[in-house]
């Protein structure tokens, strides 16, 4: 049908969920195991009735695991888990992958600027992935304005990461309440978040929407354009061990070889060998011996004395 074009939804090289299909999917959920820690505890019994069924009974703090807090944690007015959007907890977003010392260890407004400057937009989920050697990353009352300026919907922690100083047990409520107060969930406890790379990314974390509650275990999962940069990194270090494994002769040795070629060559082309003597030797032998008469090589013949005579004679007479 001529001048028809098809819509951008119906396109399939363009269809969004294929798209996020194809990306990497990384689990970055703590996994609960019963005994594993005194806030979770998974009892296991038989259903009355159904032999061989099995059934558990959880008994857990709210708070266990890689968990969301919602804003009612520190504010009696805030909205619980059922409260909130489910859009609060899907979407796209950036993660900051942080490098903390013991003479920087803050997560302030700065360092966020520098991992994200203009990347981040509004409504985006922020994951924030401090590291270092013997180091405790602190997420700072700035950090927590700055993304709340800038339209963060959602706040992910990776585990590990400290809320304020633990000398100060206040500093949690004040820096968490910037961003709870205004309806912006903040989940913690992530783990793998050293797999993720720094292409912006879909998120999802879908808490029970549990009435009055506030806080409730979340399965964290990011669908990844990008590679891994764990994976990269040994790949880089393998493809070096392989060209060390490689490596060209001394240049010494080289040198050497190089400069005792044309004597050698030299000295083969002025020395004949044993094969060319041989085949000289070969080629004498096999040539055959002429017939010779030693008596007529001698001695001319009576006719040949004749005919000499005749032709002496036509020539006087001539």
């Amino acid at each position: 049908m001529t001048g028809c074009t098809l819509a951008p939804h119906h396109r399939p090289n363009r269809h969004p969920f294929l798209e996020l299909m194809s990306r990497r999917v990384v689990d970055c959920t703590k996994v609960l195991r019963h005994g594993a820690a005194d806030a979770f505890a998974a009892l296991e019994f038989e259903r009355p009735g159904q032999p061989r069924t099995l059934t558990h009974r959880i008994e857990m703090d709210a708070d266990v695991g890689t968990h969301v807090l919602a804003p009612r944690r520190y504010v009696r007015w805030g909205s619980d888990l059922s409260g909130l959007a489910p859009e609060s907890f899907f979407g796209e977003g950036l993660v900051a992958h942080l490098e903390v010392t013991a003479d920087a260890s803050d997560i302030d407004s700065s360092r966020l600027e520098d991992a994200f400057g203009r990347s981040l937009q509004n409504r985006d989920i922020v994951v924030i992935a401090a590291r270092g050697e013997g180091v405790t990353p602190s997420f700072t009352a700035q950090a927590a304005q700055w993304l709340f300026v800038r339209g963060a919907k959602l706040v992910a922690l990776a585990d590990g990461i400290s809320v304020g100083r633990d000398k100060e047990p206040d500093d949690e409520r004040v820096i968490l309440s910037t961003l709870l107060e205004n309806d912006v969930p903040i989940v913690r406890g992530l783990v793998n978040t050293e797999t993720l790379s720094a292409e912006r990314m879909a998120f999802m974390a879908l808490p029970a929407p549990a009435a009055d509650v506030t806080a409730w275990p979340v399965r964290f999962v990011a669908l990844d354009p990008g590679l891994d940069p764990t994976q990269q990194a040994l790949e880089v270090e393998a493809a070096a061990d392989q060209e060390g494994e490689a490596e060209p002769p001394p240049a010494e040795s080289v040198d050497q070889t190089a400069d005792a070629q044309p004597d050698e060559l030299a000295e083969s082309a002025s020395e004949p060998s044993d094969s060319d003597a041989s085949a000289d030797r070969d080629t004498e032998d096999s040539l055959p011996e002429p017939d010779v008469d030693e008596g007529s090589a001698a001695e001319p013949s009576p006719e040949d004395d004749q005919d000499e005579e005749d032709l002496s004679k036509r020539s006087a007479e001539a």
